[in-house]
């Protein structure tokens, strides 16, 4: 299959989108598959946004292979029928994990996350199990995660780890399961949360430590 260029795409919508609010320059750093759906707008199986120029290589588990190009805000689409999951790589730097889903900004903002990087120092603040919970687009499970301070000790239902360089911590579904059937145990340096955890998506009420 040969490569399919941004550029090309850039050409077809010129004349109708003249705005950078309607067309290829819109909402950089957005979940772009949240409206190219199918139904509320063009369909894409593959869209996100790094820097302007980034080469971004996809891979799908049929073999099929094509680069894509951001543009002069970093975006990149296509609409190529793809099978999942992706190995993806950007600047022939490739992702740790197959990426099961096409909306790349649903983790990554411009090119990075919050933290600059992938992995457990992603995101800190945000809700760790939109993405690693069940039915998550991740391909690591959690049963609980999310930020506090960098150093805190975190136990939830008689599970410790803790806190990473940015605050992250996270306990693995497949190593420490953990049932919120009923509000589970939890302490952060030895400070007990009053009525228990009511899930395992610990940054859904506490961003970055706060409300402890």
């Amino acid at each position: 299959m040969r490569p399919i260029c941004v550029a090309a795409a850039l050409t077809i919508f010129a004349a109708a989108c003249s705005t950078p609010h309607d067309g290829p320059l819109m909402e950089a750093g957005h979940d772009c598959l949240t409206c190219h759906d199918g139904n509320q707008a063009r369909r894409w199986t593959v869209a996100g946004t790094f820097w302007q120029g980034a080469h971004v290589t996809l891979t799908d588990s049929a073999g099929r292979s094509f680069t894509l190009r951001g543009n002069l805000v970093g975006n990149f689409y296509t609409a190529e029928p793809l099978v999942f999951p992706l190995t993806v790589s950007v600047e022939g730097r490739t992702m740790p994990d197959p990426v099961t889903y096409g909306g790349c900004n649903q983790c990554h903002s411009s090119g990075s996350t919050s933290s600059g990087a992938t992995g457990p120092l992603m995101l800190p603040g945000q809700d760790c199990m939109t993405c690693h919970g069940p039915g998550g687009v991740a391909t690591a499970r959690f049963s609980a995660a999310g930020t506090f301070r960098p150093g805190a000790t975190v136990r939830v239902a008689g599970n410790t780890m803790t806190a990473n360089s940015v605050g992250n911590f996270y306990f693995y579904a497949s190593t420490s399961p953990i049932s919120f059937a009923t509000p589970q145990p939890a302490s952060v340096n030895g400070q007990s949360m009053e009525g228990g955890a009511p899930s395992g998506g610990c940054n859904g009420c506490h961003g970055g430590g706060r409300n402890l």
